[in-house]
């Protein structure tokens, strides 16, 4: 990718255009309005240097003198939506048109990235979005938004490149072309496509969002499944794992208070189909199935807690509803909160590349520098969901519904999982696992809970079935294997030496390849299971009591795991 974006910010109150950089901004800005003075930090904070004006029409006048080969981010801030405030220079009315024109224009779209400032970006996400906005931000920009807004430029730096170019890696930083398609240009095609909207993508999306044909008979089984914890995801096709999900959120719509916010059939297929194919199938573990397994297992939590309705159409035997524990936090939860727990679930993985936070860390990898190799991949999905979700749910960018779905996908991140297990050991021996008639204290716990909830989904395999369980845990082994394999290619690690073939005069008391995997196997999720696992299930039972029969299967499947390295 190009060495520098250029950026640009275009305000009305912009008193002394210039090209800042870090050197000279302190200077600079003095003569600034407040707002012009502190979005010009943000900015420069980040892409080192920006170019301010007043106008559009004086930013277009500049960039004629420059490289057409130049990407240039501009931030135009757009008209307030406050009547009493229309009577502001003329020039600041001109931000919508411009946009359109942009968008109209096929030399400026292939190089300029406009983003849209606003008063509320929640109610003129739409808008703005629709008129060709990469993204919508707060008027008053943060640092943090302008390094997510970065992820997007890879994508279309990446399609600039000619064929045998060297390119800018979205996994591993500046690599040749010798990375293999799947591993580096389907991640960046594939992805890309679905998760940031040019117009010219329309007909490829719609071949991507093919219907799902399922037989009546199948539709029946599937429907009988969803609500059982034995949920035997690995038996189940693409399309009928695609399904499922569709069952699953058909059920949540049923909910009186969340009608306002739901999708139509089509609309529903369409946003699952969506995420589908933005998961990278070649994954073994990080894929559409895993985002199916977590979904299910949230809707079983769920399911349990009683913050959704009754499932009737499971052929498993289910538990009576009881009367609600009064040492139960499920009641904490509402019927939003609920929806908004299951549409994380299908998101929180979202174009995960199958490698981890150290590898992207170690491999330089221009995801790694956006977030200052912290939470990197949970950061990048939250960034890449929420552009789905602009566009193919826009209802669920209200404001605390976003916060919600952010908090919890960023939760994932392991390396913070002692973090969150102190904080929450400390929230909630503090309040005695008791809703509160505080309510910042009930807002504080419901947030940290719905993250506790979903981290737990997304573990929550090591407390499936024993034989589902080994699918899952060979799953994540060979998606290592293949993470190993890249960082030989990719020089980070030195080959692993091969060993001589010594079968033949192997004792007959050594172990088979075949046991010697079993035996990793169940060492590697004995590890898993008595560092995270338990402890976090053990946890959230303590506040959520209707959860305990699914601790008590991480115990049995423990018991099992041990009988084979004893």
């Amino acid at each position: 990718m190009p060495a520098v974006y250029h950026a640009c910010y275009i305000d009305y109150r912009v008193r002394c255009p210039a090209l800042l950089t870090a050197n000279v901004l302190a200077s600079a800005i003095t003569c600034e309005h407040s707002l012009v003075a502190h979005n010009l930090t943000q900015i420069v904070s980040v892409f080192k240097q920006a170019t301010s004006y007043s106008s559009e029409a004086a930013c277009l006048e500049h960039l004629a003198t420059i490289d057409p080969a130049t990407q240039v981010v501009l931030f135009i801030d757009m008209p307030s939506r406050e009547p009493a405030l229309s009577h502001v220079a003329e020039v600041a009315l001109d931000g919508p048109t411009f946009l359109e024109r942009i968008r109209k224009t096929s030399s400026l779209r292939r190089r300029l990235f406009p983003v849209a400032l606003v008063d509320d970006e929640e109610a003129e996400m739409a808008f703005y979005v629709e008129l060709g906005a990469i993204d919508v931000i707060n008027r008053m920009v943060q640092e943090a938004r302008i390094r997510g807004i970065m992820v997007q430029l890879y994508r279309d730096t990446y399609r600039s490149l000619p064929n045998g170019a060297s390119k800018a890696g979205w996994i591993g930083g500046s690599v040749g072309t010798s990375l293999a398609a799947e591993s580096e240009e389907q991640l960046i095609e594939s992805l890309f496509n679905v998760m940031f909207f040019d117009k010219s993508l329309a007909a490829d999306e719609q071949s991507i969002v093919a219907p799902v044909l399922i037989a009546r008979e199948s539709e029946a089984y599937l429907q009988s499944i969803i609500g059982d914890w034995d949920f035997p995801v690995d038996e189940l096709t693409d399309d009928e794992l695609t399904q499922c999900a569709y069952y699953i959120f058909q059920h949540s719509f049923t909910m009186p208070e969340v009608q306002h916010l739901i999708l139509s059939p089509d609309g529903l297929q369409h946003f699952i189909s969506v995420l589908r194919a933005s998961y990278q199938s070649q994954n073994p573990y990080h894929n559409f199935r895993h985002v199916v397994d977590v979904l299910q297992a949230t809707f079983s939590f769920l399911l349990a807690m009683q913050a959704l309705p009754p499932y009737t159409k499971s052929t498993q035997p289910q538990q009576p509803q009881a009367i609600r524990s009064e040492s139960s936090l499920s009641g904490i939860l509402d019927p939003i909160d609920a929806l908004a727990l299951l549409v994380t679930a299908m998101g929180h993985d979202v174009g995960h590349p199958g490698v981890t936070n150290a590898f992207l860390i170690a491999s330089r990898s221009p995801l790694a520098r956006i977030y200052s190799e912290r939470s990197v991949l949970e950061s990048f999905h939250c960034a890449a969901f929420s552009q789905i979700l602009a566009r193919h749910w826009p209802l669920m960018m209200e404001k605390n519904i976003k916060e919600l779905i952010v908090d919890a996908v960023l939760a994932t991140d392991m390396a913070l999982h002692f973090d969150y297990m102190q904080k929450f050991d400390r929230i909630f021996r503090h309040s005695n696992g008791l809703v509160t008639n505080d309510e910042m204290e009930n807002a504080r716990m419901k947030t940290l809970l719905c993250s506790m909830l979903i981290k737990c989904a997304d573990i929550s395999n090591v407390a499936r079935r024993l034989d589902i369980s080994k699918y899952w845990g060979t799953a994540l082994s060979m998606e290592f294997k293949k993470m190993s394999d890249l960082e030989e290619e990719l020089g980070l690690k030195p080959p692993a030496i091969t060993q001589p073939d010594k079968r033949s005069t192997m004792p007959t008391n050594v172990l088979s390849q075949d046991d010697k995997e079993s035996v990793a196997l169940a060492k590697s999720q004995l590890f898993f299971i008595t560092t995270f696992a338990e402890p976090l299930f053990d946890a959230v039972q303590q506040v959520v009591p209707e959860l305990r029969h699914i601790a008590s299967n991480i115990a049995k499947n423990r018991v099992a795991w041990t009988s084979l390295v004893s």
